[in-house]
């Protein structure tokens, strides 16, 4: 019996907002760790009290705000157990306080922003980019295939994936210039 046997649509929701968090979470976990290799150890740590107390998560409550409480405390234990092996350790004081400015600065999913900016982008793109990034990055196909369905030279096809990979990024700059704060 494995570890996600017994998930239930409750659980769904839980394993959903912990994937769409991950990497939001490493950052965190990260910040509170300046330096330091063990960001991964503690994030996987973090993951499995997590879904430890999945049971106490409520659909609909801000999954990120207690994810992160979680990852703090993980952090906090990971510190105690390297102050105990001697091993340099930073400062707690200095940990909440980045914590304190890590949750005044950071409001909104940052990750969460950048999607909405490539998909406005995405949207802005001629009808054959779209469906060449839809193909390359939604499907399991080879690209070799989507240029035979196209009648065009596979190295044409990533040629203009490179344009289009360019385009995007200039949007989606362009987009963070005029409106930073994702508002």
């Amino acid at each position: 019996m494995g570890l996600f046997s017994s998930i239930n649509s409750n659980d769904d929701v839980l394993v959903t907002q912990l994937a769409a968090h991950q990497s939001e979470l490493l950052v965190y976990i990260q910040s509170l760790m300046p330096g330091d290799s063990g960001a991964h150890d503690v994030q996987q740590r973090t993951n499995l009290v997590i879904w430890k107390k999945r049971a106490q998560f409520r659909k609909g409550s801000d999954f990120r705000a207690w994810a992160f409480s979680i990852a703090y405390w993980e952090v906090k234990a990971y510190r105690k157990e390297c102050s105990r092996k001697s091993w340099l350790v930073v400062d707690d004081t200095l940990v909440d306080k980045l914590t304190r400015t890590m949750s005044e600065t950071v409001t909104e999913n940052p990750m969460k922003e950048l999607r909405t900016d490539l998909e406005l982008c995405i949207q802005k793109l001629e009808v054959g980019d779209q469906e060449l990034v839809t193909h390359r990055y939604y499907s399991d196909k080879p690209l070799k295939d989507y240029a035979e369905e196209v009648g065009r030279p596979v190295a044409s096809v990533k040629m203009s994936l490179c344009r289009i990979r360019a385009a995007l990024k200039r949007c989606i700059e362009y987009r963070r210039a005029v409106n930073p704060a994702g508002s």
